[in-house]
């Protein structure tokens, strides 16, 4: 969605085709170069996604006139009738396969050592994932392209008159908490964040945002046997129009991942004006530079020492909060799209 919506903003004179499932799977405002292309597979269906993309996706692509074909959620054909780019956002399924679900360890670490080596360019969020993706036999380093991810701007905006407020007591809020954002799965470490709370003599708010993923079965238990469960919130998946709101309401957001590509929520917190305490995890050091309070990744211990430090430390909070707005301005989807777009010529120019 993200670099549709670049893409719409910036100028090309390229016609791009949108091939996707039986119907558009985003309401965006689209240029007339820019064309949905429904057609008969459903997406809901992961074998009938897969089939569609190895055995009918180039077919239909060059049918189109099309002159590349960009896979933009790490899956291109493995033969090809055009030139392929992937955008890879991790390889969490070969460096970390056991945090990672079944199908995807199977689908993803079946394809990815295949399809990868193939592509005319692997656009790559970040230098962690680019030296991933490097290591893989057949990868030649300068087919790799380093293009960083954007926020949306909604979280640069500022929020109106009780928007804060009115998320606060829809959701149950307390009056100062800390949050994670996020699919809630085994990478995100918060069985970390759990124990690491639980060390604290009195352990500040917790509110989780996102949805049960996998992998999680025994969090819960983790709660109760902790003695959390009346100081954790879940609020379950929360749309994005809440999520800006959500933020600015927090104290500190806390990121624990054991690994990122790239890390969007940091950057969404530091956006709305919420410091951050992230972990090492992947790329996390890259993309929210000293503009957060670093611990290392999957120790509870210095993951507790920082937040209490952080929880009673005004100053360091209104410092992180100019450091972060400034670092969260460096990402955007318009600069994202325009790289990708000359990434489109040079594959199409043969280059």
């Amino acid at each position: 969605r993200g670099l549709l919506r670049g893409l719409a903003q910036t100028a090309g004179d390229d016609e791009l085709h949108l091939i996707c499932g039986r119907e558009p799977p985003l309401d965006l405002s689209l240029p007339p170069s820019m064309t949905w292309h429904p057609t008969s597979f459903d997406p809901a269906s992961r074998l009938r996604r897969i089939l569609f993309q190895q055995l009918r996706l180039s077919r239909t692509a060059k049918d189109l006139g099309a002159g590349a074909v960009h896979g933009p959620a790490y899956v291109t054909p493995l033969r090809n009738r055009l030139p392929a780019i992937a955008s890879v956002y991790d390889l969490m399924v070969l460096i970390h396969p056991g945090l990672c679900a079944r199908a995807n360890r199977i689908h993803y670490g079946l394809v990815l050592p295949r399809a990868l080596p193939r592509c005319a360019r692997i656009i790559v969020p970040s230098n962690a994932v680019a030296d991933s993706v490097a290591a893989l036999p057949g990868v030649a380093p300068d087919r790799i392209e380093i293009i960083p991810l954007g926020i949306d701007e909604e979280f640069h905006e500022p929020l109106a008159d009780g928007q804060v407020r009115a998320v606060r007591q829809r959701l149950g809020l307390p009056h100062r908490f800390l949050l994670f954002v996020g699919n809630q799965e085994p990478k995100k470490g918060l069985e970390v964040l759990v124990r690491a709370l639980a060390r604290l003599p009195l352990a500040p708010p917790l509110v989780i945002a996102g949805k049960r993923a996998w992998g999680m079965g025994g969090l819960d238990d983790l709660i109760r046997d902790s003695g959390l469960s009346e100081s954790i919130i879940f609020t379950g998946y929360l749309p994005d129009e809440d999520l800006p709101a959500l933020y600015a309401a927090a104290e500190w957001l806390v990121f624990p991942s054991i690994y990122e590509g790239f890390g969007l929520p940091p950057l969404e917190s530091m956006a709305c004006g919420t410091p951050v305490i992230a972990s090492d995890g992947g790329a996390l050091p890259e993309t929210t530079g000293d503009a957060c309070v670093r611990v290392p990744a999957g120790r509870a211990g210095p993951l507790a020492e920082a937040i209490e430090a952080c929880w009673a430390d005004a100053g360091k909070r209104e410092g992180l909060i100019r450091k972060g707005r400034k670092q969260a301005r460096r990402f955007s989807w318009r600069t994202h799209a325009q790289a990708v777009r000359k990434v489109y010529a040079e594959v199409r120019g043969g280059h």
